[in-house]
């Protein structure tokens, strides 16, 4: 009885080292496996490979597509023509940010109350930047004409905040308005060269922070260079 129940332990513990050999080279294989696909390069990876030909066919199909309408980058983009006043009713235009090599505008509107808040710091770093020869800081109001309310308040806020630089009050139509509807955030700090080509990225946001005044400074930089090409 005792010879019996030997050989039926053995048979159970031949059993089990079988079954674990077997899971140990299925882990080892699914290991493998995975290691392998996370060292493959990732067109290897999908399941369908782009061959160059297709790529070739895929980028003629791209250009047929937006022929005509390729999109530009930011720094060849324009500042479309517009019509605007300043805060004592002077005219201003395209014509007059030729007259400089680098015109910050600052972009706001009656509601924004970040743009209101940041106004009364607004003269120090405006005043800052005009001291560099062919600088100028400018401002576009650009709810101005959406109503008398706006108006008003366009009013207030400057004769509150006392701007020493131009607080223009731009006509929000044409090509002008298609451009303000792609702006998304507020305040947005642009920079133009003589020919009102906008230059760097947007600086988004309020202007009151060092890292702010660096992004502005290299796109004026890189303003002043552009209109010196453009002489």
């Amino acid at each position: 009885m005792k010879k019996i129940n030997k050989i039926l332990v053995l048979a159970l513990m031949g059993l089990t080292l079988a079954s674990c050999n077997n899971q140990a080279n299925k882990d080892a294989d699914e290991k493998a496996k995975v290691e392998t696909k996370e060292e493959m390069p990732a067109e290897n990876a999908d399941k369908k490979e782009e061959t160059p030909a297709e790529d070739a066919k895929e980028e003629d199909k791209t250009m047929e597509e937006t022929e005509g309408e390729v999109a530009q980058p930011e720094s060849a983009k324009s500042l479309p023509e517009f019509k605007s006043t300043d805060q004592d009713g002077n005219p201003f235009g395209l014509e007059d940010i030729a007259k400089n090599d680098a015109t910050v505008i600052n972009l706001w509107f009656t509601g924004c109350s970040a743009c209101i808040g940041e106004m009364d710091e607004l003269n120090n770093v405006a005043d800052d930047l005009k001291k560099e020869d062919g600088v100028d800081f400018i401002s576009m109001c650009t709810d101005v004409n959406y109503d008398e309310s706006t108006k008003e308040a366009y009013q207030r806020i400057v004769k509150e905040k006392k701007p020493t630089y131009k607080a223009l009050a731009v006509e929000n139509d044409g090509d002008m308005k298609t451009y303000l509807e792609g702006i998304f955030v507020y305040p947005t700090t642009i920079v133009v060269d003589n020919k009102g080509n906008i230059i760097g990225d947007p600086v988004e946001g309020t202007l009151l922070e060092k890292d702010q005044i660096a992004k502005l400074k290299e796109n004026i930089k890189m303003a002043k260079e552009s209109s010196q090409k453009n002489k």
